[in-house]
């Protein structure tokens, strides 16, 4: 029988079915009100220190000028400008950052702001978790309610899976293009799918051999390239020509690099200048 012990096995088999919402409204909300309720705390405590400020207390005109005496004064049991502090502290804490048993916590400005960092899931990766909760051998429209709809909202996901360092425009497009294009027209037939019972049905291609195949792929498109090159402005006579050719070339060249690389926009134009 599925459920979400099903459901954790299978994601934690098949690393990329790890999608999550992010909560964007809701994270932004919280900020909003956060931020709303620090706005009318600082107005609080301006409003204190005047009063103080005017004060006939030489006590309390001593506040702005010692911090000893105005954590004293949170010993009268009135509200005073460090207990409003304190409030105020916990507060700003927890809307920018804070600290706890000396490890670092972020909060929740920064929490969000990693949140917003974290990857999107591909399309593909989306299909294969909606396409296991739903057949029979898999999740079996296990969820519920409003839980059924949690990964239609496919702004709101994010992917919890470790991203390879370095992942070239050529792997990615093998692996979420190529591969399901192939898979739904051969792939299907010729590879066995899990037979586990938390990932039943679910297909898995080896990525270090799709690895292999973005490289090969490079590797030829590097020797073919130059030579190519070479061969068509041996074969063109005329000048106009062959200088159009060469910003055809340059033009694909600069594609290619790319596509196949990790190389930033700065190191793709030094090389097609080059």
């Amino acid at each position: 029988m599925a459920d979400y012990h099903k459901l954790a096995c299978m994601i934690a088999t098949h690393g990329e079915a790890a999608i999550f919402r992010r909560f964007d409204t809701l994270n932004i909300k919280n900020l909003l009100y956060m931020q709303a309720e620090l706005v009318h705390l600082e107005a609080e405590l301006r409003q204190i220190e005047l009063e103080e400020k005017s004060s006939a207390d030489p006590n309390r005109t001593a506040y702005p000028f010692s911090v000893y005496d105005l954590r004293e004064s949170a010993c009268s049991g009135k509200v005073t400008q460090w207990t409003k502090y304190l409030e105020i502290q916990s507060k700003l804490q927890a809307y920018s950052m804070c600290y706890k048993q000396l490890h670092r916590k972020d909060g929740a400005l920064l929490q969000y702001l990693a949140l917003r960092k974290v990857a999107k899931p591909s399309s593909n990766a989306v299909e294969v978790l909606q396409g296991w909760l739903d057949r029979p051998e898999g999740g079996d429209f296990f969820l519920k309610g409003r839980e059924a709809y949690t990964w239609e909202m496919e702004k709101d996901l994010v992917s919890l899976n470790e991203q390879q360092p370095g992942q070239d425009g050529l792997t990615k497009l093998i692996n979420e293009k190529l591969v399901p294009w192939y898979h739904r027209r051969w792939g299907h037939r010729t590879q066995k799918p899990s037979l586990t019972a938390e990932s039943y049905g679910v297909w898995q291609y080896d990525q270090e051999k799709l690895n292999l195949l973005a490289n090969a792929i490079s590797t030829l498109l590097a020797s073919l390239l130059p030579s190519i090159s070479i061969l068509v402005l041996y074969l063109l006579s005329r000048p106009v020509t062959k200088l159009v050719a060469i910003l055809w070339f340059s033009v694909f060249f600069s594609l290619v690099l790319s596509a196949v690389s990790t190389a930033r926009r700065i190191e793709i134009f030094a090389a097609t200048t080059a």
